[in-house]
């Protein structure tokens, strides 16, 4: 995965383990929700917790589909 994160990113943000949920609306990837941790292992997030971070990620795709 290392060698498809832009150069970009390395350089504004000093983190190497992050999590990433792509917001799509009509197949068609809008944002995404962003979460990252500077130490291995201090990104945990339960089974609980990442269910919760996708109804978030729902909830947004829902208020952009009312809004458009």
């Amino acid at each position: 995965i290392a060698n498809k994160i832009p150069s970009w990113h390395s350089k504004a943000i000093d983190s190497r383990y992050f999590l990433l949920l792509p917001v799509m609306v009509n197949k068609v990837a809008v944002g995404l929700i962003y979460a990252d941790m500077k130490e291995p292992k201090k990104l945990q997030i339960t089974n609980k917790q990442l269910s919760m971070l996708r109804t978030l990620r729902n909830q947004v795709v829902l208020a952009i589909k009312q809004k458009t």
